[in-house]
């Protein structure tokens, strides 16, 4: 059944956005996170196309992108159909992203239905996730809105959590009761020990009419900015709300399901989650010499990297900077982008 192709009326939209602050010195504003492999052969984001090419063809396959990214998507996803790279005039986070590229599907064909994705995520079961796709797609025919949603397997605090009306098994699809921001660590024990709660990955499946009504209801200025732009309307990009689609649209929209998820999914948010994945393996330097350095992972091949007795450390060597960061510490390096800010140092933003 998880075989089955979705309908000729699914395109899938992939979200390109981001500023690559979380992954300096490797990531720039003007390279961020997606454009980064991770230890694969390829970057995330060439990742999540090929992925998405095993649900629809190029022609319906769509990227949401800002102005200064896009020379750099089309060169890394050649394939994408000129007419199907959607730029957004300013950042304005993923309602208006998602809305505008639903407006655009929409002007197409409004019964269409849209499978939303991330590409900085990685996902190592591409079979599973096609199958959980597949499955979403059903329910967003039926008039749905759909998260998948991931089963989670620590008690994380980093992630949002969907608490669903009933113990999802074996991928069948249930409602979603309500949207839970990232929790304390007491809480997301609690929420492990229920059964009852999702990771919210932030992707979805929906018919674009479904979607564009909700917003219609939830986030009314953004619905019309969006269908504007769409139409052409450049200027009225900036009327839409910067927000999120959680809270703009999902956490207050009618019909929102989820279908569970389990396909070796991460979001590598940040270096330490990074390092986790890349500690003893070929992503990390092979011009390294670790001696009792247990935990440390050194990323970079322009020079030779010897760490003696500095155990939990990752060290991310670039043309331009040197980062060391400890193992558990990698939220601060925010703090070393502001420095830079206030020296006024662009070129290394």
């Amino acid at each position: 059944m998880g075989a089955r192709r979705p309908p000729a009326k699914l395109h899938v939209v992939l979200l390109a956005g981001g500023s690559g602050t979380r992954f300096w010195p490797l990531s720039r504003h003007a390279r961020p996170k997606q454009f980064l492999a991770f230890g694969g052969k390829v970057s995330l984001l060439r990742q999540t196309w090929e992925r998405a090419r095993r649900l629809a063809p190029a022609t319906r396959i769509w990227v949401v992108a800002p102005r200064e990214l896009r020379a750099a998507v089309r060169a890394e996803l050649p394939a994408l159909g000129a007419d199907r790279l959607v730029v957004e005039p300013s950042p304005r986070d993923t309602g208006p992203a998602i809305g505008l590229a639903c407006a655009r599907i929409a002007a197409l064909d409004a019964e269409a239905i849209a499978a939303v994705f991330p590409t900085d995520h990685l996902i190592r079961n591409s079979h599973r996730f096609v199958a959980a796709v597949h499955r979403a797609v059903r329910e967003a025919t039926a008039g749905s809105l759909v998260c998948l949603g991931v089963k989670p397997d620590r008690p994380a605090t980093g992630f949002g959590y969907l608490r669903c009306a009933e113990r999802p098994l074996r991928g069948r699809p249930v409602d979603v009761s309500s949207f839970v921001e990232k929790p304390d660590a007491a809480r997301a024990r609690r929420f492990l020990r229920a059964g009852n709660y999702l990771w919210n990955a932030g992707m979805f499946a929906w018919r674009c009419d479904r979607f564009l009504e909700e917003m219609a209801r939830t986030a009314p200025a953004m619905a019309r900015a969006v269908r504007g732009v769409a139409a052409g309307k450049t200027a009225q990009w900036t009327r839409a709300p910067r927000k999120s689609v959680d809270y703009a649209v999902m956490e207050r929209a009618r019909g929102v399901r989820v279908v569970p998820l389990d396909a070796g999914w991460n979001d590598i948010g940040s270096w330490d989650t990074a390092s986790d994945l890349l500690e003893g393996t070929p992503g990390a330097s092979r011009e390294a010499i670790l001696i009792e350095s247990e935990g440390s992972v050194v990323l970079g091949d322009k020079r030779l990297i010897a760490l003696v007795d500095v155990p939990g450390v990752t060290v991310v060597d670039t043309e331009d900077a040197l980062l060391v960061v400890a193992r558990g510490s990698s939220e601060r390096v925010r703090e070393v982008l502001e420095e830079l800010r206030r020296r006024r140092r662009k070129d290394l933003l």
